[in-house]
C-alpha cells in the first residue's frame, strides 16, 4: 500500500491509496526461505549453486566437512573443486543446467584433504534442477551422501570373491591331479599284481604244494593291496559324483554272509570271536556288492582296533520306521568322545601305535558313509570311551516290493558244463611278467597264444594269428590300446573280441574302452577265472 497526498498551505486536502497484492511474492519468499533451512538443516550433504557459472549459494555444514573445504560460498563449483573440471560431476550439473532433468552419480571418488592427509572418498550425489517463477532453470540443489564405507566393504566383497573363485580354481585343479594321480597310482599298483595272481593260479594248478603257506600268505596280502586301491578309486568317484550304485532285490543274510568272507582273513589272523545273529527273512533294494563293502569295511575296522582274542558282534534286525539296522560291536579300543564327532571324516585317523599295527589309510569309514547316503540310508558310530568297545550302526530302508527288480546274471559267465572252445589269441603287454603268465594260463586251458610286448609288433603278427580273441592292456608305449584296439577291428572286423585287460579302471576309462570298440573290460589284477570267463564267452559268441 502507497499513500498519496495533497496539501495546500500545508494543509491535507485529500489523500489516495494504491493497493498491490504481495502475496505471491511473500508466498515466494516464505518458500525459499523454507528451502534455504531445509538445506542447510538437511541430515546428509547438501547446497545450492546458481547460475550458469554454479557459484555456492548454500552450503550446509554436513557438505562442508565432507568435501573438506568449509568456504565454498560466493565461490564457483570449478573454483572450489579444480580437480574436477571435465569430470562426470561438473559434466553431470552443467546437464542439470541445460536439459532441467534431475540426475544420479554412483560411487563418485573424490580426494578429501583431512587433518590427518589427503584421503579418497566416494560420495553418492544426486542434482536437482531449481526453477526460478518462470519455469527457468536458474540453480542446482546438490544432495551428498558419503558411501566411503559401504564403496570399501563391497570391493572389499569383490576381493573376497575374486580369491574365493581362485581358490575353488586351484581345488578343482587340484581334484583334477588328484583323480589323475589316483588313476595312475591305480595303473601302477595293479599292473605288478596281475602277474602276482597268475603266478599263484599256475603254482597251485602245477600241485605245488611245498609253498602253500607262502601262496596263502602272498594270496592274503594282495587281496589287501587291491581293496586299498579299490577304496581310493571308490572314495575319489565319490566325491567327484561319479558313483552309479546297481540296485537289486536282495536277501540281506546272504550279503552280510558274503561281507563276513571279504574279513575274514584279518578275522582269523588276530583270532577274533565273531558272532552273527541276523534276523532272517530281511529283504532290500540295494547294491549287494557296495552294501557288503560297507559291512565289510566296518567288520575290518571293528577288527583292527580289536586286540587279537577279542569279541566283535554282526546283528541285523528290522526296526519299527520301515528300515533296518546292521550293526557291527566290537570290545577294543573304543572311540574318544573328541573323535565321535570327525570319525567319518575323509582320511582321519585316529591316534596309532608306532607299529601302525591298526593300518589302513583313513578312507573306509569316509567310504562307508557315502555309500550308505546313496542308498538313502544313515550310519552312526557309539563307544562310551577308550578301552570300552565301539559299535556302528547303518540303517537301510527296507525293501518296497513293488519296487524290486531281480539282479539280472553276470555277462559271459559260462554255464559250468559248457567246455570253452579253444580260441586263437593274440595278447600284448609291454609288463613281459604279466604277458608271460597269462599266456602261461591261458596255454594250460588248451588255447593258442601269440604274444607280443608292443603295439607295432602285435599289428605285424594279426594277418598271421588271425586271432578269435585279442587281449590288450592300455597303457602301452607309442600307441595306446585304444588305437590299437581300433586298428585290429578294421583288419578283423567283428571276427575279432576285443578284451581290455588294464590297470585303469575308474568309469570313465570303461566308458573309453566301449566307445573305442572294446566287448569287455578287465581290471587288473585279473582273477584268473575271470580271464576264462571271458574268454569263454567269446568263445561262445
Amino acid at each position: 500500500m502507497l499513500p498519496n497526498g495533497y496539501f495546500e498551505q500545508g494543509e491535507l486536502r485529500y489523500t489516495r491509496c494504491f493497493t498491490r497484492d504481495a502475496s505471491e511474492r511473500v508466498a515466494r519468499d516464505e518458500a525459499l526461505k523454507q528451502r534455504d533451512i531445509l538445506i542447510m538443516q538437511a541430515p546428509v550433504g547438501a547446497a545450492l549453486l546458481l547460475g550458469e557459472s554454479l557459484r555456492f549459494e548454500l552450503a550446509n555444514a554436513a557438505y562442508c566437512e565432507m568435501v573438506g573445504r568449509p568456504d565454498v560460498i560466493g565461490k564457483t563449483f570449478i573454483e572450489v573443486f579444480p580437480q574436477l573440471q571435465g569430470t562426470p560431476a561438473e559434466t553431470m550439473l552443467l546437464k542439470v543446467m541445460r536439459t532441467g532433468e534431475p540426475h544420479f552419480l554412483d560411487a563418485f571418488p573424490f580426494t578429501v584433504q583431512t587433518p590427518g592427509g589427503p584421503e579418497e572418498r566416494f560420495f553418492q550425489c544426486t542434482f536437482q534442477p531449481m526453477r526460478s517463477p518462470a519455469g527457468a532453470v536458474d540453480g542446482v540443489i546438490a544432495i551428498a551422501l558419503d558411501v566411503t564405507q559401504q564403496v570399501r566393504v563391497h570391493n572389499t566383497l569383490l576381493v573376497a570373491a575374486s580369491e574365493r573363485e581362485r581358490l575353488l580354481d586351484d581345488l578343482r585343479e587340484a581334484s583334477r591331479a588328484k583323480d589323475e594321480f589316483l588313476a595312475m597310482l591305480g595303473h601302477e599298483l595293479r599292473n605288478p599284481l596281475s602277474p602276482i595272481v597268475m603266478a599263484l593260479q599256475l603254482m597251485r594248478m602245477r600241485g605245488d604244494t611245498g609253498t602253500a603257506r607262502e601262496q596263502g600268505i602272498i594270496q592274503r596280502q594282495v587281496e589287501h593291496l587291491v581293496r586299498l586301491v579299490d577304496d581310493l578309486l571308490d572314495i575319489s568317484r565319490i566325491t567327484r559324483g561319479k558313483i552309479q550304485l546297481k540296485l537289486a532285490a536282495c536277501e540281506v543274510q546272504p550279503l552280510l554272509a558274503k561281507a563276513v568272507e571279504q574279513a575274514s582273513v584279518l578275522l582269523e589272523q588276530r583270532n577274533h570271536e565273531l558272532a552273527i545273529r541276523v534276523q532272517p527273512g530281511l529283504r532290500c533294494v540295494c547294491d549287494p556288492i557296495r552294501i557288503a563293502q560297507v559291512v565289510a569295511n566296518l567288520l575290518t575296522n571293528a577288527a583292527r582296533y580289536t586286540e587279537p582274542g577279542g569279541r566283535i558282534e554282526l546283528s541285523c534286525e528290522a526296526r519299527d520306521d520301515d528300515r533296518f539296522a546292521i550293526r557291527v560291536r566290537d570290545n577294543g579300543r573304543g572311540i574318544p568322545p573328541e573323535m565321535l564327532p570327525r570319525i567319518f571324516e575323509l582320511f582321519y585317523q585316529g591316534p596309532r601305535g608306532i607299529d601302525r599295527a591298526e593300518g589302513g589309510l583313513g578312507i573306509g569309514l569316509a567310504l562307508v558313509r557315502s555309500l550308505v547316503a546313496l542308498h538313502g540310508g544313515t550310519v552312526e558310530a557309539r563307544s562310551e570311551g577308550v578301552g570300552r568297545g565301539s559299535e556302528f550302526v547303518v540303517c537301510l530302508p527296507l525293501s518296497d516290493p513293488a519296487a524290486e527288480r531281480p539282479a539280472t546274471a553276470a555277462p559271459d559267465a559260462a554255464p559250468p558244463e559248457e567246455a570253452a572252445a579253444v580260441c586263437r589269441i593274440l595278447l600284448v603287454d609291454d609288463n613281459v611278467d604279466a604277458a608271460h603268465t597269462t599266456a602261461q594260463l591261458l596255454r594250460a586251458h588248451g588255447h593258442e597264444v601269440a604274444v607280443r610286448h608292443d603295439p607295432l609288433s602285435a599289428l605285424e603278427a594279426v594277418q598271421a594269428v588271425r586271432p578269435d580273441v585279442a587281449l590288450l592292456d592300455i597303457g602301452l608305449p607309442v600307441m595306446d590300446g585304444y588305437e590299437l584296439g581300433a586298428r585290429i577291428r578294421a583288419i578283423c572286423g567283428p571276427d575279432c573280441h576285443l578284451i581290455a585287460v588294464t590297470g585303469y579302471g575308474q568309469d570313465a576309462d570303461k566308458a573309453r574302452a566301449r566307445e573305442a570298440g572294446f566287448d569287455r573290460h578287465l581290471v587288473k589284477p585279473v582273477a584268473p577265472e575271470e580271464v576264462l570267463a571271458a574268454i569263454a564267452g567269446a568263445a561262445r559268441r
